[in-house]
């Protein structure tokens, strides 16, 4: 079982655009830290992507990238919807507080209210000490987020793996019949 960081909830009345030449898609689900697009276009893992979504009286855009891909061949495989999941990139604060509107709006009510911090403010007074600490830990987290793509994609093709796997058995299995 897959754990996420944040709980999605069903897109309903939501459209969604595509600026990667996938045209119109729809959203699958959505939460804070990213969706899934149901759509045919293949896209690569890693390829930044910017999504314009849509309903009613709103229109967000958000940035991101592809992090999972689910072809129309694994789809018919997993008796699924073809698509890709999509990790949205850091928003400003105003783009967040309407993405956390719309979250409610769609049925997550326990979402905390987004808090502005500014980055300046917090080493504006900082020794050089401090300031050579949060160069090392901005550093680290971003060798952190690497390693963290690289085991979800590690993640990705052992799944791959597994289903070819029972692809090949339940084959055998057939045969020895």
């Amino acid at each position: 079982m897959k754990h996420r960081r944040h709980r999605r909830v069903e897109a309903k009345g939501v459209a969604a655009h595509l600026e990667a030449d996938a045209g119109d898609c729809t959203i699958e689900n959505i939460s804070v830290g990213g969706l899934f697009l149901r759509t045919t276009s293949t896209m690569p893992i890693g390829m930044p992507v910017r999504v314009d979504l849509t309903k009613p009286g709103f229109h967000l855009q958000v940035s991101g990238r592809v992090v999972s891909v689910v072809t129309e061949a694994e789809a018919d495989r997993h008796d699924t919807a073809p698509g890709v999941g999509i990790e949205l990139d850091p928003l400003p604060h105003d783009t967040e507080k309407r993405l956390h509107a719309l979250l409610r709006e769609l049925g997550l009510t326990d979402l905390a209210e987004p808090t502005e911090i500014d980055p300046d403010s917090l080493s504006a007074s900082a020794s050089p000490d401090t300031q050579k600490v949060e160069a090392n830990v901005r550093g680290l987290l971003e060798m952190l987020t690497d390693a963290l793509q690289k085991v979800k994609e590690r993640d990705q093709e052992i799944a791959k793996l597994r289903d070819e796997i029972r692809r090949l058995h339940n084959k055998l299995e057939a045969a020895k019949r």
